[in-house]
């Protein structure tokens, strides 16, 4: 597993060891990214469920502000810590379980990235408390990666997926608010 684009290009991570976590695919990192375009340096990062770290640290490489990446696997947050010793920047670096971490954040988030287990079924819950806590600014984006077999619902509150694509066994679904 490998940073692919940006200014730490090609630094090897490591994952944690076992099999509950699942790393995301080059494939579709590189397919998330250029959806999302390039990055003016101003914006905040947020990889919810980070098992190695792979996803907010190539995120921070292409150029984001800050990147958080929270775990609740405590294998996966000392992985997250090692792998983020090889990068330089604003990586705040934490061991919650999702309902936690959202109630005591105080970032507000331009791009939450969402890769749960996948047998989580928590959806309602979790964009509800996206929404009260006022963790993703007006124009942010949401980005829940789930099993090709998964489909969310249109809408969860004031978020509406406004684009999904499947990678292999892999489906990206991506929500922006509804103003």
């Amino acid at each position: 597993m490998r940073i692919i684009a940006g200014k730490y290009k090609n630094t090897v991570l490591e994952a944690p060891l076992g099999d509950k976590t699942r790393p995301t695919k080059d494939m579709v990192k590189e397919a998330l990214f250029s959806s999302l375009g390039f990055f003016n340096g101003n914006e905040n990062f947020l990889d919810l469920f980070g098992g190695s770290g792979a996803v907010g640290l190539e995120a921070l490489s292409r150029g984001v502000k800050s990147v958080c990446i929270n775990d609740l696997s405590k294998s996966a947050y000392l992985t997250i810590k090692r792998n983020a010793m090889k990068f330089d920047g604003d990586i705040r670096i934490t061991n919650y379980d999702y309902v936690s971490f959202l109630n005591y954040n105080d970032v507000v988030f331009d791009y939450i990235f969402i890769d749960p287990p996948y047998k989580f079924d928590e959806f309602e819950k979790l964009f509800s408390l996206i929404a009260d806590k006022k963790c993703l600014n007006d124009d942010g984006i949401i980005i829940f990666e789930t099993a090709k077999e998964t489909v969310l619902d249109e809408k969860y509150g004031d978020f509406i997926l406004y684009k999904e694509k499947r990678y292999g066994i892999t489906r990206l679904n991506y929500f922006k608010r509804c103003i």
